[in-house]
């Protein structure tokens, strides 16, 4: 294993480990609305593989289906009804922007990001479901179908390991001086991609989203099923109490005066303005938030992706 492995960046191997630990992630059963048949049942109840109850006889219903021994038994004519199965794709859009490589506890939030999307497109395929994604750095928004295909989920694990181990590119960066608009354009194009009835998971610090950013996820969670996952570090919700603090990045270091009161408070503001907004958003629109912390063990993320995700 490289130094800095599992902490500031995430190999393929790393990413490949995670499969042992599926077993303990427990998706919730969704209603599925997906128009591909597949293992998980529907909604939608009519002519399919598994019984789903018995109701009075209406006109128009097939006779084939009429429940002769609950007829019977009330006298009256029943028919069954049945439950479709059909797939529950996932779809997972990935923030790997420049904030996210970040950390001063646990890990970067990038590693906490790429672990959680691996786990999800393991779960995914060891329940015979169809998996994808989108990865979104600083320069561009990397693609992958949704599919069942093992060969596929190793294509996107790999990409993911390769953004999570690039150098900061001046070059892309210097382009990337609108981040309000790349979240509005990668959610315009994850929402034009998404199937109705896909589980998308949208996984981020959420760091400079506005409300037309939040508009492109409302309307995703119309068509389909949205879960938020957001990452933070525990020195950005809170400032140690020194007086001073060194941040590096390995070559370069920066020397910060936390004395200033009015500078502390309206950093700590922002953050909790974050917060708030977020929560308020999901609230509104009944959306399933997950909050993790890089410094989460991973008995602590597992549950709480489980909690969350129910």
């Amino acid at each position: 294993m490289r130094a800095g492995d599992g902490l500031v960046f995430s190999s393929l191997q790393s990413l490949l480990r995670l499969q042992a630990q599926v077993r303990t992630l427990n998706l919730a059963k969704r209603h599925a609305l997906a128009k591909h048949v597949g293992i998980h049942r529907s909604r939608f109840k009519g002519r399919g593989m598994d019984f789903a109850e018995s109701r009075p006889y209406q006109p128009g219903d097939d006779v084939r289906t009429i429940d002769w021994r609950v007829t019977a038994r009330s006298g009256k004519v029943h028919t069954k009804v049945f439950q479709e199965e059909r797939e529950k794709p996932i779809l997972v859009w990935l923030d790997l922007r420049a904030p996210m490589f970040f950390g001063t506890r646990g890990c970067f939030k990038s590693v906490v990001a790429a672990e959680v999307t691996a786990l999800l497109l393991w779960k995914t395929l060891s329940e015979g479901d169809r998996a994808g994604g989108m990865v979104q750095d600083d320069a561009a928004i990397h693609e992958f179908k949704p599919s069942r295909s093992r060969s596929s989920a190793l294509h996107f694990m790999r990409e993911l390991a390769t953004v999570t181990q690039k150098e900061p590119d001046a070059d892309s960066m210097a382009e990337f001086n609108q981040p309000e608009q790349v979240l509005i354009d990668s959610w315009q194009r994850l929402r034009r991609v998404t199937e109705p009835g896909t589980q998308v998971f949208v996984i981020s610090d959420f760091r400079a989203v506005s409300d037309k950013a939040f508009s492109q996820l409302a309307m995703i969670n119309r068509q389909s099923q949205l879960v938020l996952v957001s990452i933070r570090d525990p020195f950005e919700d809170q400032l140690p109490a020194e007086d001073r603090l060194r941040l590096t990045d390995g070559s370069k270091s920066l020397w910060i005066n936390l004395r200033q009161k009015l500078w502390r408070k309206n950093y700590e503001g922002r953050a909790e303005r974050l917060r708030t907004n977020l929560k308020q958003f999901t609230d509104k629109h009944q959306i399933p938030l997950i909050q993790l912390a890089t410094n989460d063990s991973v008995t602590e993320r597992l549950l709480k992706m489980t909690r969350g995700i129910r």
